[in-house]
């Protein structure tokens, strides 16, 4: 509880003071949500009725694509924002170095959340999002709720064989050209080591291109490409790693396809994340370890 407390204090205390003198005593209820996941954590605060405006790919809720969209997440629409009269704008800090000063140029105050390097910057961001929409106790259960569920798979998988693994995020189309590989500063590296996995890809960056024949350098035990189109062409997509037949990962039958919210949803859902890989990287500890996680 203390250090839940200081957590709390940190945060208030790294908060603008604009924004603390004219909220101190109020709740937004007009909000734009200038980025997915920030949309997905405020539903989950039971706060979603407060969004009037997203950006596009806002999908997390079903609920969230009903909303007036104000445009990209590099290149939001100023004149939908102003249109939809917000009295809090939300964007990420990575957001606010492109366009954040404009915003508040037009008048409109703005909250500034941590980006996504790590699991401890989604858990900050939900706590701060709480105590600014006055849902601190509801930010706080689900803090620790997801603390508490990934330090079980943390548990579950100490111990097990390290399998190499290589995480796609893109590629060109119906080819093995110019894919894109999760580096390490990340926290999708932190759920796959956190499942039992080591990133067979050393570099520090979010992503790399890579070519087919670095996937052989690289010879993962385990591929996984994150595909929004899973459901639809999960055996086509198969189909074409399968052309890369001196892979170890290929030649053992061990690529999968995952949906692309399981994993790249910075999120609540980052405990989905986990447990989706851990069942993917080592499937014998589902039946043992099915109270863990």
């Amino acid at each position: 509880m203390i250090k839940k407390t200081l957590l709390r204090i940190i945060i208030l205390s790294v908060l603008p003071a604009s924004f603390l003198s004219a909220h101190a005593a109020e709740k937004p209820e007009r909000i734009v949500s200038l980025s997915p996941n920030l949309t997905h954590m405020i539903y989950a605060l039971g706060e979603l009725d407060k969004v009037v405006g997203v950006t596009l790919y806002s999908d997390f809720p079903p609920r969230a694509k009903e909303l007036p969209s104000v445009g990209g997440w590099i290149n939001p629409n100023y004149e939908a924002i102003l249109a939809l009269r917000p009295d809090l704008v939300i964007l990420m800090r990575d957001q606010d170095t492109i366009f954040g000063a404009k915003i508040r140029e037009l008048g409109l105050k703005t909250l500034v959340t941590d980006s996504n390097d790590s699991v401890k910057d989604i858990l900050k961001t939900i706590t701060l999002l709480g105590e600014v929409l006055g849902k601190g106790a509801e930010a706080e259960r689900i803090v620790s709720d997801i603390e508490s569920t990934l330090d079980r798979i943390r548990r579950s998988t100490d111990g097990v064989p390290r399998k190499k693994v290589l995480l796609v995020v893109g590629r060109n189309p119906g080819t093995l050209e110019d894919i894109y590989a999760i580096g390490r500063n990340n926290y999708i590296n932190e759920l796959i080591e956190l499942a039992g996995g080591e990133n067979a890809v050393e570099n520090t960056r979010l992503s790399i291109k890579i070519t087919k024949e670095a996937v052989l350098t690289l010879d993962p035990d385990v591929i996984i490409e994150i595909n929004h189109e899973k459901f639809d062409k999960e055996a086509e997509i198969l189909g074409i790693w399968s052309t890369l037949g001196q892979s170890r990962a290929v030649r053992d039958g061990q690529v999968y396809i995952l949906p692309s919210t399981v994993v790249l949803h910075p999120s609540q859902t980052i405990v989905e994340g986990a447990k989706v890989l851990t069942e993917v990287l080592h499937p014998e500890l589902k039946d043992n370890h099915a109270n863990d996680y």
